[in-house]
């Protein structure tokens, strides 16, 4: 049986157990939460034992610490499934008031910068607040809340599951249809650290030698159809500091066009905030300096779009050049005006990145991508924006956005037969030619 055929009946199976868990918990949640909660304490009991017999293995300091954590965290679990429970609702509502940060300070600088977006940011800021305020009353007196929101959630889950089903085999018409909805992702704590997760395995097998670089290759690229992609989508991913988060990139036609708070005179809240900066550079420069420069790991994704909505694509990053102005990063500029200087003289990523690539720097005079946060209006944002014009925008633009969201869309799309990626490459270090 082909890989394409299994996946689609992993997809219908899994959706539809995930909406029957939803239904459950709506209707009998009081009786089946502390079973579960139980059968997920012994779950990671067990995986903490199955870390520490890895970390013993593989002489691991990492992985036993991790184990400790997991085989405590599951035994308190088991043990006390009610605490763990408030718990686990406590940390929901920090959640929620963190999304609600977020889209106070999406209003206040849709309002400074004049984007139009304000009411529907401000409307967004007080529905997190109300309902963190209803779970952190909620969490220690009953756990409706958390069985109620878990059970919701696993219905949209599954909803999305078999919509992927659906487009898998019903007639094109029909799936274009089904294309451009809202999407319910795995949750965030999970979704944020999968290109890291990707990263750690594939570095782990090819340095123990378990694979060669031809055959780990192969096998990433199982799904590939032959076609030839026409915009791609990077994926950064790196061992350390904010690049176990990840970057995200939008590439067409040899040259990327990236988005970040690359300026660092203008940095506030320790980077999360600043002056939005885009770039446009070389492809292939900027791959070989990300890999060679930054180390690190790179998930290119390629995605055929049809020929109306490439020129959708392509009018949309014309437009949002245009409301740019030139800036140049302070090596750049420096050599602009013929000053006698050299790169050592300077720590900012702009200028390494502009000694290796020679890219142009652009920033904004107003709008949306005046201001860059680093959980809303960042690099996903405007690549999903670029791509929404094509009908294949999945951010849910609510809450929180990161590039491990967007990976997990578009890894299921590349294993999907229909799906709108065709190609998947890795970029590293074991293989630094793209």
């Amino acid at each position: 049986m082909k890989k394409e055929r299994i996946n689609a009946i992993w997809l219908f199976i899994y959706g539809c157990a995930m909406i029957t868990t939803g239904i459950f918990l709506l209707i009998k949640g009081d009786v089946l939460i502390v079973p579960l909660a139980k059968a997920g304490g012994i779950f990671i009991f067990f995986n903490g034992l199955h870390r520490l017999i890895k970390g013993l293995m593989q002489k691991s300091r990492i992985k036993l610490l991790n184990c400790i954590g997991n085989t405590f965290i599951g035994a308190f679990v088991f043990f006390a499934p009610f605490i763990s429970l408030a718990l686990l609702t406590f940390t929901f509502a920090l959640y929620l008031l963190l999304n609600g940060a977020v889209k106070l300070i999406d209003f206040i600088y849709s309002v400074r910068n004049g984007t139009g977006d304000f009411p529907a940011d401000f409307t967004a800021f007080l529905f997190f607040v109300v309902f963190a305020v209803l779970m952190f009353v909620g969490a220690f007196q009953t756990t409706d809340w958390l069985t109620a929101v878990a059970g919701v959630y696993c219905i949209l889950y599954g909803v999305t599951e078999l919509k992927d089903f659906a487009r898998e085999v019903l007639p094109r018409k029909a799936k274009n249809i089904l294309r451009r909805r809202l999407r319910f992702s795995i949750p965030l704590a999970i979704s944020t650290f999968a290109p890291l997760k990707v990263l750690r395995e594939y570095s782990h097998r090819l340095d123990s030698r378990e694979i060669d670089i031809k055959s780990l290759l192969e096998e990433e690229n199982a799904f590939d159809d032959n076609k030839h992609a026409n915009i791609h989508v990077l994926i950064h991913v790196s061992l350390d500091g904010v690049g176990m988060v990840g970057h995200c990139d939008i590439a067409y036609k040899n040259k990327v066009m990236s988005y970040g708070n690359y300026d660092a005179s203008s940095e506030r809240l320790f980077g999360a905030i600043g002056d939005g900066v885009m770039f446009i550079s070389d492809l292939n420069s900027y791959i070989d300096y990300s890999i060679k420069g930054d180390k690190q790991m790179i998930i290119d994704f390629g995605l055929l779009l049809t020929d109306k909505q490439i020129r959708r694509v392509r009018k949309e990053m014309a437009r949002i050049k245009k409301s740019t102005y030139r800036w140049r990063c302070p090596f750049e500029k420096d050599v602009y005006e013929g000053k006698n200087t050299k790169l050592s003289d300077y720590q900012d990523y702009c200028s390494r990145l502009w000694d290796g690539t020679k890219a142009r720097f652009y920033k904004f005079r107003s709008g949306k991508w005046k201001t860059y946060c680093v959980m809303s209006t960042n690099c996903v944002l405007l690549t999903d924006y670029i791509l929404s014009k094509a009908g294949t925008d999945i951010i849910n633009t609510a809450g929180i956005i990161s590039p491990g969201a967007y990976y997990d869309y578009l890894q299921k799309e590349y294993t999907l037969k229909n799906g709108i990626v065709v190609s998947r490459d890795i970029y590293s270090k074991y293989n630094n030619s793209p």
